[in-house]
């Protein structure tokens, strides 16, 4: 009698822990929120005009996923594993960013190929100024990578302000007391 009453309690037990609700990943809302985030680190409170690219930076095209993935893992050491995969996972492909961005900056998202023309020019960055007023070169964003509390962030940033002038880097990144701060970056590119 005892026994079946055990196996009984056992069994609704396993049962109650199957049927339990997993630990959530955030929604895409949420994702969406905390990328705007991170974008507005970079970007808020800029003076004039700020140009950003409209399509996002995938992996660069020379390189595999895995071969990101081991220049994270060794340049970027302390980024979580998570953060690190959905950093490739989310940037396999170009995105577009949205034009309702909630960001602290007059902002204007440019397609790459009018950008492309521009800066084929000579003089480019004078042309990009007087088409954008006030603005001071153009950036360009990945999609963002986060840990599953979002509260950890890969993202890669590149800023070209004039020909022979600009840089682009991966930064791991960390929200503390509500704010995002960068922890670690390296530098991938500079002209």
């Amino acid at each position: 009698m005892h026994f079946r009453r055990f196996a009984t309690f056992v069994f609704i037990l396993a049962l109650t822990a199957a049927c339990a609700p997993s630990a959530s990943k955030p929604s895409a809302d949420e994702v969406e929120k905390a990328e705007q985030a991170v974008y507005d680190y970079f970007v808020g409170g800029a003076e004039g005009k700020v140009v950003i690219m409209l399509e996002t930076s995938a992996i660069f095209p020379q390189d595999t996923p895995d071969e990101v993935r081991e220049y994270l893992e060794s340049e970027l050491p302390e980024a979580p594993q998570e953060a690190v995969e959905s950093y490739i996972e989310r940037n396999t492909q170009p995105g577009k960013l949205s034009s309702d961005m909630q960001l602290d900056a007059d902002f204007i998202l440019v397609p790459a190929e009018e950008i492309y023309q521009i800066t084929s020019q000579p003089d480019w960055d004078t042309l990009l100024t007087q088409t954008y007023e006030g603005a001071h070169g153009y950036t360009v964003f990945s999609r963002v990578g986060f840990n599953d509390t979002l509260d950890q962030a890969v993202v890669y940033v590149g800023n070209v302000a004039a020909p022979l002038m600009g840089a682009g880097y991966y930064y791991l990144m960390e929200k503390k007391n509500g704010q995002w701060i960068i922890t670690e970056q390296v530098m991938v590119w500079i002209s």
